[in-house]
Parts: structure tokens; sequence; C-alpha cells
């Protein structure tokens, strides 16, 4: 089983420390979800985990070796990655892109071979794009066009799958969509998948394992039941809120609690009338 952890990892932006001696081992063959507050580290824990970033100190490993060991085509085999607001080529096609994944398996001299073809209908077909495969991606509706960025990922047909914010712009019905996706992708390939979530109750209705993060730090780690509490998104978020379970789901659910109608900030509607 593929085994992703970061080891005393810190990493900034020149003098501006973001995560200081992180250590955090992420469950083969689950889906986790990152959650915490805006600037809180998250991003740069992903582009960490990706080789995006070089860590200050500390190292990321993958299968027992350390990623920056690892010759970028081997790592792309095995880790893929869906950035935030990622941006396709003028006039590209929904086929041309999804075939874009599969570049990590080429090599200099090798040629398009029956299990590139195999692997682009596939993921084509589970994020039921395959009658999208002609229209090009810039004539796409947002939904549309985050459900083929995640076919490129299928295609590249990695063991692990990291993805900042996939939910991020699309409206809750389209936000459900990627998620049962992401879903669906798991339990069928084994999938270990990384995302940040801005939304704690769809990470908690949909991971199963949740890393909460404040200022740079590893604030909770274990089930949506464990991390997921009133505690947390009090310290975490500065936030009240109530925590129950989701009737659907049984998994916690979040109730924030903001200032009520009628309550010393904000005059009923009868008052102010």
């Amino acid at each position: 089983m593929t085994l992703l952890t970061a080891q005393t990892l810190s990493a900034g932006y020149g003098a501006r420390m973001i995560l200081e001696d992180l250590d955090l081992a992420f469950p083969s063959g689950e889906i986790t979800a990152i959650v915490g507050a805006n600037a809180c580290g998250k991003s740069t824990l992903l582009r960490c985990l990706a080789r995006l970033i070089r860590p200050l100190s500390g190292q990321v490993v993958l299968d027992g070796q350390p990623v920056r060991q690892m010759p970028t085509r081997a790592l792309a085999r095995k880790l893929g990655l869906l950035p935030q607001s990622p941006i396709a080529p003028d006039g590209i096609s929904v086929a041309e892109l999804v075939s874009h994944g599969r570049h990590p398996h080429h090599g200099v001299l090798s040629r398009w071979t029956p299990d590139d073809d195999r692997a682009v209908a596939e993921a084509l077909d589970m994020t039921r794009t395959a009658d999208l495969a002609g229209r090009d991606v810039d004539q796409l509706s947002g939904g549309q066009k985050q459900r083929v960025w995640i076919a490129m990922a299928l295609a590249q047909n990695t063991d692990v799958l990291l993805l900042d914010e996939p939910t991020t712009f699309l409206d809750i019905a389209h936000q459900i969509d990627v998620l049962e996706l992401l879903v669906d992708l798991n339990r069928s390939r084994g999938t270990t998948i990384v995302m940040v979530l801005h939304d704690l109750n769809l990470a908690a209705r949909y991971a199963d394992h949740l890393v909460a993060m404040r200022q740079g730090q590893i604030y909770a780690t274990g089930s949506p039941d464990s991390v997921l509490t009133e505690t947390m998104v009090t310290q975490v978020f500065g936030l009240a809120s109530l925590v129950m379970t989701d009737p659907v789901s049984n998994r916690p659910m979040m109730i924030p609690l903001g200032r009520q109608p009628g309550g010393p900030d904000r005059p009923s509607k009868a008052v102010s009338e």
C-alpha cells in the first residue's frame, strides 16, 4: 500500500514561515480532507506534498522514498495533483486535455498505445464527460470543466491524488457531484485522495480522515467524529457552533451560531418596521 507522510516538515516563502515541524501520515486507500481557516497553510502543505515547494527542512516521503529524490516522471506515475483553478491551453479539446494525463507513462521515444486509449476512455466514462470529448474546454461550464480536469488526473492513473479546493466556485449540486465522483474513484481503485476543502460539513460527510490546521500547525487528525467538534471549530475558526449528527450520513454536522434575528445586534423585522 502507498504511504504518504510529511516528516518534521517546515516550509514558507522567503522569510515568512508557513509550516513548522509538521509530522503527518495520510492513511493509504482512504480520503483525507484538510480543513482550516484561510492562510493557515493548507495549500502550502499540499504543494509540498506534490514537490511544487521545496521544504526549508524535513521531507515528504512516498512509499518509503523522499519525493525530492524521485525522478519527475516516476513521481508523476505515482502522485497526481489538481491545483486550484487550473488553466487549459487555448483551443484544446476535452479528449486532448484528458490525454495529457498519460504523459508520465511515456518515455522520449515511446508511442501512444491501446493502454493509453483505455485509460482515457475509462477516465471520460467515470467522470461522465465522454459526450464532451470533442468540445473545446473553454466552452464548458464550471462543473463540466472540473470533471474534465479530474478526468485528466484519473487518466494519469496514480496511487495518490492531491486536490486543492476541487469544489471552489461550484454550486452545491456540482460540489456534491465532484465529491461523489472522488468517492467512487477511491472505492473502485483504492486511490489515496488528499484534498483541501473549505466546507466542514462536506469534508465530514465525504472524507474518511480529517486534518484540521491552525496557524501552520496540525491541530487535530483522525476520523470526522473525533475532529469535527465544537471546540475545534472555536479554536481553529474562531466560531461558536453546534455540532450534531447529520441525519443522512450519520457523520458530524456543524451549525454556526451567528447573530440571531431579534438579538441585540440585529433588530427583528417587526421592531425595525
